[in-house]
C-alpha cells in the first residue's frame, strides 16, 4: 500500500457572491483580492502559490 498525501494549496478562490470571488488564504484565514470572475481570483491564486512554493 502507498501511503499518498495531497498538499493542499495554500490560497483558494472562494465566491461570495454572484460576481464576487476572493482568493482565500487558509493560513491566516483572510479573505483578500476581490475579483468579478473566477478565472481573474484563480490566477491571483495560482501566482500567489507558486510564490508560496519557490520561497
Amino acid at each position: 500500500m502507498e501511503n499518498r498525501t495531497e498538499i493542499s494549496p495554500r490560497f483558494v478562490v472562494e465566491k461570495l457572491g454572484p460576481r464576487a470571488y476572493y482568493v482565500y488564504d487558509t493560513v491566516t484565514c483572510l479573505s483578500r483580492y476581490p475579483s468579478f470572475t473566477r478565472r481573474g481570483a484563480q490566477k491571483v491564486a495560482d501566482r500567489k502559490n507558486a510564490a508560496q512554493a519557490s520561497s
